[in-house]
């Protein structure tokens, strides 16, 4: 297991790379981490005017981004957006990431590849699917589950008509929850998936792991988990319970958030 070579971070330090306008990603991302596990972030960058070329160019530009940690010694980097995967495709992302991390000498783990390992640990191959982006990216999320074997049960956005995927950090979580759990109230699945970081979804994971007949996951938890596990970091303090299959324990630290 990677140590903390400082003062914090005494059970090892993890990174996580955010688009540059999501506060979300990093505060949940933190709230989710044992105590004694530091977090440093760096935000992916572009003045790309159309969204569909700046979640292009946050991939792309990745390995700039992350040398930006300098010395910094880090057990594991999470790169906290899913977009960049749906546009670009599992292969040609994760063949990158490979390379990144072999030349890094830790592991970069995408948002998309943290989800997957999450499904495939709860044994689940049916999903349903809610996300925060505009039509085209839905449905190039809803390709992307389809391509790596996931049926999916159902779909939806809580903007369809959006024209700038960085709309999402101003939708009121409020009512993104009130809409979440009305389409979900009659929806089989093995497993809801809440997609896009920069949607605050802790709170509803909580809630509705409690009530739906399979467990909730999002993009910021699977990372998490993800992360903390290639990192080697001990997971006791968030061991799993039968309503939260990934990490437990958490819930508390919503209120300082």
């Amino acid at each position: 297991m990677q140590m903390g070579e400082g003062y914090y971070g005494r059970h090892g330090t993890l990174g996580i790379a955010t688009p540059q306008a999501n506060v979300t990603a990093e505060t949940e991302f933190r709230a989710l981490l044992p105590r004694g596990v530091a977090c440093a972030t760096a935000r992916m960058a572009s003045d790309e005017p159309l969204p569909e070329d700046r979640l292009r160019a946050y991939f792309s530009e990745i390995g700039q981004t992350l040398d930006r940690f300098d010395t910094l010694a880090m057990g594991a980097v999470g790169l906290a957006c899913t977009g960049s995967s749906y546009l670009l495709g599992h292969t040609a992302v994760e063949a990158s990431l490979a390379k990144l991390s072999a030349r890094r000498q830790q592991p970069v783990i995408s948002a998309a590849a943290a989800i997957e390992r999450a499904l495939n640990h709860i044994g689940a191959r049916s999903i349903a699917l809610i996300c925060p982006y505009p039509k085209w990216l839905l449905e190039a999320a809803e390709r992307h589950w389809q391509e790596r074997g996931f049926a999916v049960a159902d779909r939806f956005s809580l903007d369809p008509d959006q024209q700038d995927t960085r709309s999402i950090y101003g939708l009121s979580p409020e009512t993104a929850a009130e809409r979440i759990r009305a389409r979900w109230r009659n929806i089989k699945a093995d497993g809801y998936l809440i997609t896009g970081t920069g949607l605050p979804t802790l709170r509803l994971v909580a809630e509705l792991s409690a009530v739906l007949p399979g467990p909730v996951l999002s993009s910021n938890l699977c990372l998490a988990w993800a992360t903390l596990l290639e990192a080697g970091i001990d997971l006791a303090e968030r061991r799993p319970s039968a309503a939260m299959p990934l990490l437990s324990g958490w819930e508390h630290r919503l209120d300082d958030c």
